[in-house]
């Protein structure tokens, strides 16, 4: 789950400074590049951990069911929460910059 996070946040990072794109927009980009991919690879653990957790042997049935839906909650959050609070984030820089702007104007 760091690691999708980790692919998001540079694929984000990557629209915002090298794009020069707006928070809006590089979230868009973020989820165009990976978020196939990110979906994919989820999916792909869930199914390993959930088969995992038809074991009879009962530490590892339930630790192959906690794992799955860790990572089913995770997943979810990465798409939901991180790009939220972006746009959050970078929607208060953005006002916080606009407001230094006129200041920095009136000292020249």
């Amino acid at each position: 789950i760091v690691d999708a996070t980790v692919h998001f946040l540079s694929k984000y990072r990557r629209a915002r400074v090298e794009r020069g794109e707006d928070a809006e927009d590089a979230v868009r980009y973020a989820f165009s590049t990976v978020g196939t991919a990110l979906w994919v690879t989820t999916a792909i653990l869930v199914a390993g951990f959930a088969v995992l957790s038809l074991s009879t042997f009962k530490i590892n049935g339930v630790m192959g069911m906690l794992t799955a839906i860790t990572l089913v909650m995770a997943i979810i959050i990465d798409f939901l929460l991180l790009p939220a609070m972006l746009l959050l984030l970078d929607g208060r820089r953005k006002d916080r910059d606009a407001g230094q702007a006129p200041l920095a104007q009136a000292a020249e």
